[in-house]
Parts: C-alpha cells; structure tokens; sequence
C-alpha cells in the first residue's frame, strides 16, 4: 500500500516525519489537552511513524493519524486520521443488553484553534472519506464525538454522514455516531 499523501484545493494530508515533534507537542495540549513530557510524545510520534510502515507491510488498512498542513504556506494546522473504532450498534439502537462490539473503520480529526471555523476538518474528512472508498472500497465509515461537540457533528453532516446518538451516558466518546456507506450501498 502506497503513502497517504492526499490533497485538496487548500490541504496537504500526509505521514507524520520525526521533524514534526514540535507541532504534535503543541497539537496534543491545545486540541486534546495532553500536557506531557516531551519523551512521551516523541515515542507517540515513532510509534506513529512505525505503524505506517508496519501496516502496510501487513496489507492492512493505514489506520494512523496524519499531519493536515495548509497547501499555501505548508503550515501545521491539525491532524486527521483512520481509526479502528468498535460499536456496540444494540445498545446503540437502544438494546443496553446488547453490548457487543463490532469494528469499523473510523475518522477522526482535530484542527488546531487559530485554524478552526475555516472547513479544514471537513475538507480534511472530505479527502479522507473519498480515499477510503475509492482506494480501499471500505463499505462503511463512521466518526463518534461527544454530545456537547456541535462542531464535530456538523463536519460529520457535511460529509453526508447520519447522526445516531447513544442513549447510554457512556463512554464520553461514543455519544454521537457519524455513519455513511460507500455509494454502491446507499
């Protein structure tokens, strides 16, 4: 499987390089609040490195976060990436008996704040989405965020995503559910 080195009329999405352990120091405190010690963020950092190369040797899918850089200026301005993400789809449906989980191939993405309000998470998912069906000919992809996260849920309705919300308090991260199926299955 070749790189992921995908573009769009604004965006560059393309592997993390060990040059970039200055930005995702900055991008895992501002985005997600993770304040550490620097050696731990740059084994997070190899460690992503090596999971391209290590899946793709596999022939597996390039689940991995990725660096989104403005095409203009070559600037760091987030992440986005393909992530396993597992479901409950019984409890989902409102079964909390039904806690079986099954996997999916999921999007995530994080854009950092003096970069937000623009449509780069969107237009990163956009480039995402397209390359998982198109390349991959994955049937199914799905995103999850929190309740409260508006801006999350609306970048999943601008990817033509269904919502479904959980009717379970738990876990934070699954409240909402993004769903949209290749186009050969809608």
């Amino acid at each position: 499987m070749k790189p992921i080195d995908l573009r769009t009329d604004r965006l560059r999405i393309r592997q993390f390089h060990e040059r970039d352990i200055e930005d995702c120091i900055r991008f895992r405190a501002q985005v997600f609040g993770i304040k550490e010690p620097r050696q731990r963020a740059e084994n997070w950092l190899q460690w992503t490195i090596d999971s391209y190369r290590e899946l793709a040797q596999l022939g597996q899918p390039p689940y991995a976060d990725y660096a989104v850089e403005s095409r203009a200026n070559g600037h760091f301005i987030g992440s986005a990436g393909i992530v396993p993400t597992v479901i409950a789809w019984g409890a989902l449906a409102g079964d909390p008996a039904d806690k079986l989980l099954r996997p999916e191939v999921g999007l995530f993405w994080g854009i950092m704040p003096r970069y937000r309000r623009r449509g780069f998470a969107g237009e990163a998912g956009m480039a995402l989405v397209s390359y998982l069906f198109r390349e991959l000919s994955i049937a199914r992809i799905v995103a999850t965020t929190e309740k409260d996260n508006i801006a999350s849920q609306r970048t999943m309705e601008h990817l033509g995503m269904t919502l479904r919300r959980n009717p379970l308090p738990e876990p934070s991260w699954l409240q909402v559910v993004g769903v949209i199926k290749h186009p050969r299955r809608r």
